[in-house]
């Protein structure tokens, strides 16, 4: 609780109607935001469950307190961007009871974050509705079979799918996963059964590219078709994949003889504090859209503003030429409204009362006047769909009979009724109804339930081993809906869930995966073009039964890179560090060893790149949040800013779809019972083992992995086979790295204990005296080993014992 972002109110105030709990409450800035574990700092969105307290609770027992009063509230509105006059930390909310807060107040009231709700309201929500029922009963239902063939289709083939888009994918993509893109257009041949199709993507095979050539293939035949993932960071993904074979194929057609792209039959739409537009895309976003669209669609600004403009100069600028000579010469007498009078200002500015040449006033008339003309025409073309306006009109602007053709187009843009508005919720609903490919995390879909579009045909969600069952609920109930497409691999990490008993209840399981222990057909990419053959061999053989090919780029000689000389620090090893000593943080565990040989190795590569200024990218991956902390503590910013040297330190749940040059990763733990915890979870061993390019190095202690009879014990065992595994020791640097551990443990020691009287005397220090007397045989064992020839070494061992001793006494 006492890490919790919290704020303190400056401003209270109910708003009407009376008795409904809704208030207006402005803050002064949060704290706690910064969060050291890579996830996002905290900022307050719609659906966010707060506490309202007149005091700052460090626990959840202060709740119990007498005498103390605090209520629940969740956050129904925040600030928008769009309006000038906002107030950047005041929130409406509607709280769980009626509140007696009043401006002026001495006594001080606190706001602390909890969670936010908003996605599994959704989800609740779609679970009562009673939507469009025909995927999911087809492929849930208690009449379902695994065999989804339809006996009123004929026996499906390629057909017209290969004579349409045979040579394109097949110049893309491979093998299997022309056969899996064809397998899902096959679908739309069959209107008399609902059904799902399954593509298995391991780490490597092309997963996202598979899925964003057949997005486009759907948007060229213009099936009306939703993009789903779990997450933000997916689906933007996803979208900026789908948008580059979109702007190329307007590039390679012949009839276009225009650098502008139509893209306003694709929409992406979601929360803008998540999504992180960038250029790349905001194209196709809702919002940049709506700001764009309201440019053209203002009524005294507008489109029709800028076509009159320049239809009125080119059809009469003789006459327009006269008026201005005679407002020139007459420019103190005549009596003008006020516009008028602008306009003349405009058109006589700098020309010192000298008349202008008939020539030169029509051009800086034409300059003025062709400028928001073009930018208008810009984003016509940009943000309406390709099929709204012909595009023969827009060409035809460049040719010499330009009057003419302005004219047709205001009479065709005239007929389209196009809104003269520039309100965001009509602007809003007009993109809705034009775009015809959406893109959205699963959650945020919940909003096309509500707005009128035609009916959708096709679903496809990418990342869909991710993506909770009841979660995916929410666009398969969408009207029309009539095909779904899931994208993913069940042998990766499942949708995480913070409650322990959700978990066990089955709340994270995926459609995927229960459609695969269902035995539903699966179509695999087989080729994986990411790792070097030495980093996929283990991964492949554990998990995928040795199914996946290596592709012909990884197995070339320059594929295999040495970035450190040696064998120790190849494409593939097991550092096995001896001496680390794992300790718990809250509900973490950090090494400070491995820490430390984390360091060290990533100076020495820096020192490397530094001479060859090779450009390489390094991730460092641990399964536990205290070791990430420690390792970014340590690094700090050494590494920032340097162009070709990149290094990002993640959890492994973080690290997920991520990929990088080389990646070491750190395993925590070291005990002499080979208790190794959650990190023993298969599909978590397999997203770390799976997301270098180049080089894999682990850290580990070979005693704890093997000891605990799990798949870190089978690795173990086949790095030694392989000849892949190396003592700490045998390296100078990393050996120096275990000197370091009684500085390290000293501050640990330092640092537990005041965490431990933070926490109070109940429960913490308990559990910090237990965790220091489990490491004592360790320390004693490794203190009988040492060899006396080695004083320095056996002098470190011995202060590390006696701290220890010392800490647990005192």
């Amino acid at each position: 609780m006492r890490r919790a972002p919290y704020a303190e109110v400056i401003a209270f105030e109910e708003l009407k109607p009376h008795g409904a709990n809704k208030y207006s409450v402005e803050v002064d800035f949060w704290r706690n935001t910064i969060n050291n574990s890579g996830k996002e700092p905290y900022k307050t969105l719609p659906g966010d469950i707060l506490v309202l307290a007149d005091y700052k609770p460090e626990k959840v027992s202060d709740f119990r307190r007498a005498g103390r009063m605090w209520t629940f509230v969740s956050v129904t509105a925040v600030p928008d961007d769009e309006d000038e006059n906002k107030k950047e930390n005041c929130y409406k909310v509607k709280a769980r009871n009626d509140l007696q807060v009043h401006d002026g107040t001495k006594k001080p009231f606190f706001l602390i974050y909890l969670t936010n709700i908003l996605p599994n309201k959704r989800i609740w929500n779609s679970l009562h509705m009673r939507g469009n029922w025909k995927v999911i009963t087809q492929v849930l239902g208690t009449d379902s079979v695994v065999d989804e063939r339809c006996e009123l289709c004929p026996v499906q083939r390629n057909g017209k799918w290969d004579e349409k888009f045979g040579p394109s994918l097949s110049s893309t993509l491979n093998e299997s996963q022309v056969g899996a893109v064809f397998a899902c257009l096959r679908r739309l041949d069959c209107d008399h059964k609902s059904g799902v199709e399954l593509i298995w993507g391991p780490p490597g095979t092309g997963k996202t590219k598979t899925v964003s050539m057949l997005l486009f293939s759907l948007w060229r035949i213009k099936c009306r078709t939703l993009a789903c993932t779990p997450t933000n960071v997916a689906i933007t993904e996803l979208a900026s994949r789908v948008l580059r074979p979109v702007k190329e194929s307007y590039k390679r057609d012949p009839r276009s003889n225009t650098p502008i792209c139509s893209l306003g039959d694709i929409l992406l739409f979601g929360n803008k504090d998540r999504l992180k537009v960038n250029p790349g895309f905001e194209e196709i976003y809702l919002n940049y859209r709506i700001k764009k669209l309201r440019e053209c669609f203002a009524p005294l600004s507008g489109w029709r503003h800028c076509f009159s403009s320049m239809i009125d100069l080119l059809e009469d600028c003789v006459s327009q030429y006269h008026i201005y000579v005679e407002k020139l010469e007459e420019r103190e007498d005549c009596n003008v409204n006020q516009s008028e009078e602008k306009e003349c200002r405009k058109e006589t500015e700098g020309s010192k009362g000298e008349c202008k040449p008939f020539l030169k006033y029509v051009k800086e008339r034409f300059k003025r006047a062709v400028v928001p003309l073009r930018n208008c025409i810009f984003i016509f073309c940009t943000h309406l769909p390709k099929s709204y306006i012909s595009e023969n009109s827009f060409q035809d602007m460049r040719r010499s009979e330009c009057l003419s053709v302005l004219r047709n187009l205001w009479n065709s843009l005239d007929e389209l009724n196009l809104p003269c508005t520039t309100s965001k919720l009509l602007l809003e609903d007009f993109c809705f109804k034009r775009a015809s490919l959406f893109f959205s995390t699963a959650s945020s879909s919940y909003k096309l339930h509500s707005v009128e579009i035609k009916p959708l045909n096709f679903l496809v969600i990418d990342e869909a081993a991710q993506l909770k069952e009841s979660e995916s609920t929410i666009p398969l109930q969408l009207a029309g809906i009539n095909h779904a497409v899931l994208i993913g691999d069940e042998c990766q990490l499942p949708a995480m869930v913070a409650s322990k008993i959700s978990d066990e209840a089955g709340f994270g399981r995926s459609l995927f995966e229960r459609l695969t222990s269902l035995n539903h057909s699966k179509h695999l990419l087989n080729v994986q073009y990411r790792m070097h053959p030495s980093i996929s061999l283990f991964p492949n053989l554990q998990f995928y039964r040795n199914q996946i090919l290596d592709g012909a780029n990884v197995k070339t000689k320059s594929y295999e890179k040495h970035y450190l000389p040696g064998t120790e620090l190849g494409p593939y090893s097991f550092i096995n560090i001896i001496g680390g000593s794992e300790e718990f943080i809250y509900h973490s565990c950090r090494n400070m060893v491995e820490v430390s040989v984390v360091i060290k190795i990533l100076q020495k590569l820096y020192k490397a790149w530094v001479g060859s200024k090779q450009k390489v990218s390094i991730g460092v991956v641990s399964p536990y949040t205290a070791q990430v902390i420690a390792i970014r503590k340590k690094i700090g910013s050494e590494y920032d800013n340097k162009d070709g040297f990149t290094v990002k330190v993640k959890s492994i749940d973080g690290f997920q779809g991520g990929e990088e040059d080389i990646i070491i990763i750190s395993t925590v733990r070291c005990n002499v019972g080979g208790s190794i915890g959650f990190i023993s979870k298969p599909q978590r061993v397999n997203v770390a083992l799976t997301r270098a390019r180049h080089c894999l190095w682990i850290l580990g202690n070979e005693r704890t992995l093997i000891s605990s009879e799990s798949i870190w014990g089978a690795l173990v065992c086949d790095a030694k086979a392989r000849q892949c595994f190396f003592n700490a020791d045998e390296d100078r640097n990393v050996a120096k790295a275990r000197l370091d551990l009684r500085k390290e443990l000293v501050e640990i020691g330092a640092e537990s204990l005041t965490s431990t009287n933070q926490r109070g005397k109940n429960g913490g220090f308990t559990y910090h005296i237990q965790s220091r007397l489990e490491m004592m045989p360790k320390y004693y064992s490794q203190l009988k080993g040492l060899s006396p020839t080695n004083p320095e070494m056996t002098y470190g061992w011995i202060q590390v014992l006696s701290k220890q001793l010392s800490t647990i006494y005192v």
